[in-house]
């Protein structure tokens, strides 16, 4: 149980220290685009970007491009002429990314190490088991 105590603990101070060291950058604002054209970029990993049309808080239009998420052998499950939530830079507007992109890039490192500290968890459990 200790062993189990010690790992949670280190854990804990590893997220701390990184929300500490790695904090994100500037104020975004979220609001709704229109997609107006995708792009496919193929290379090592196939990518597709989108341009955006969308309003800032201000009432003025701006374009920007996002990539968006794909899900493998499918494709991206945006086509032209769809609305998407996104979120903009408020100090540079044309930095722009998709809601679920913006969780993934502040969040994404939180959720992986919580399932690593799941998955870990289990052959502690099993030593002790067989220790007795």
């Amino acid at each position: 149980m200790k062993n189990i105590v010690f790992v949670l603990l280190v854990f804990v101070i590893l997220f701390l220290g990184i929300a500490y060291y790695f904090p994100q950058e500037g104020v975004w604002a979220k609001t709704e685009g229109e997609i107006t054209e995708i792009t496919v970029h193929r290379g090592k990993r196939l990518k597709e970007s989108a341009l955006i049309a969308f309003t800032l808080e201000n009432g003025t239009e701006q374009m920007g491009t996002a990539e968006l998420i794909r899900i493998p052998f499918i494709g991206s499950t945006k086509s032209v002429g769809d609305k998407i939530a996104i979120n903009y830079n408020i100090d540079n507007p044309v930095m722009i990314e998709t809601v679920l992109r913006h969780f993934l890039s502040r969040y994404g490192m939180y959720i992986l190490l919580f399932f690593g500290i799941i998955y870990s968890i289990k052959p502690f459990l099993k030593k002790k088991e067989y220790n007795k």
